[in-house]
């Protein structure tokens, strides 16, 4: 493998990463991209991951191609201590601030999709926003949102929804013995 070769694998992993969060942030008006589980926030997470690691690649490459004996030794386990470093510093804080988003679909009398419920949770609180589904991978926000203590409401089936026209009026245990009452416009 020469040089030149490994830079271009690196130059279009970059360019990929790059291409797909630019076109990310250009359809980002329409509303938050979901597929599936995945949000949008999951896939630009994952292409700023690849693009870091693909930059450390390149370095580790340089020093392997234009050092020689002990001094590439060296250079590359020093590399390698502090990037295994930063890396393991970043995978901490992005696992401990981590809300564990779920996207749960409410269905309509009709048996369609009206809202979407992303449910978070950090620590002892657990807190969602209801969007509605706007296309195929896009839903869009309500501006509702709801708080709970130690349940996931909507994760274990703890609501009911009374469907009225132009809107949802949902009820939700709290985690507190309480049930709150929200109303979502669905018509926006």
């Amino acid at each position: 493998m020469t040089w030149r070769w490994f830079q271009r694998v690196i130059w279009t992993l970059l360019a990929v990463c790059a291409g797909g969060a630019a076109l990310l942030l250009l359809v980002s008006g329409r509303g938050l991209l979901l597929i599936g589980k995945v949000s949008g926030g999951d896939i630009m997470a994952v292409l700023g991951m690849v693009f870091l690691l693909t930059l450390l690649i390149w370095g580790d490459g340089a020093i392997a191609a234009f050092l020689k004996g002990w001094e590439r030794v060296l250079a590359l386990a020093f590399a390698l201590t502090v990037e295994a470093l930063a890396l393991l510093t970043l995978l901490f804080f992005g696992f401990y601030f981590n809300t564990g988003p779920e996207y749960i679909p409410l269905r309509g009398p009709t048996g369609e999709t009206e809202l979407v419920v992303c449910e978070e949770n950090w620590l002892f609180k657990v807190w969602g926003s209801f969007y509605r589904p706007v296309g195929p991978f896009w839903i869009q926000s309500t501006g509702v949102s709801y708080e709970a203590r130690d349940c996931w409401p909507f994760r274990e089936d703890r609501y009911e929804i009374e469907w009225a026209e132009g809107q949802a009026i949902i009820h939700y245990d709290t985690g507190t013995g309480e049930w709150e009452t929200c109303t979502v416009p669905l018509n926006q």
